[in-house]
C-alpha cells in the first residue's frame, strides 16, 4: 500500500513538472505596472526571462522602466 502511494505521488510530481516546464514564460506582472502600455507580446522566451530580470533586479522603477523602454525598441 505504502509503495502504491509512493509512487503515485512520484508520478504526479513528474507529470506536473513536466506540465510546468511546457509552458511558456509570461512577463512578470510587475512590468506592466513599471512600463503601462508597452506591448509585451511576440517576445521570444530569452526576451521574457531578461524582462523578468530587470524587473526583479536591483534599481528604482524609474531606472528599469528606461531599461525596458530601451529593450523594446
Amino acid at each position: 500500500m505504502k509503495t502504491l502511494i509512493a509512487s503515485a505521488l512520484i508520478a504526479t510530481a513528474a507529470l506536473t513538472g513536466t506540465a510546468y516546464a511546457t509552458t511558456s514564460p509570461s512577463v512578470d506582472r510587475d512590468a506592466q505596472y513599471i512600463v503601462p502600455g508597452a506591448d509585451f507580446s511576440n517576445l521570444s522566451t530569452a526576451d521574457v526571462h531578461f524582462i523578468n530580470n530587470i524587473v526583479h533586479g536591483n534599481g528604482s522603477n524609474g531606472e528599469k522602466r528606461a531599461q525596458i523602454k530601451s529593450f523594446l525598441q
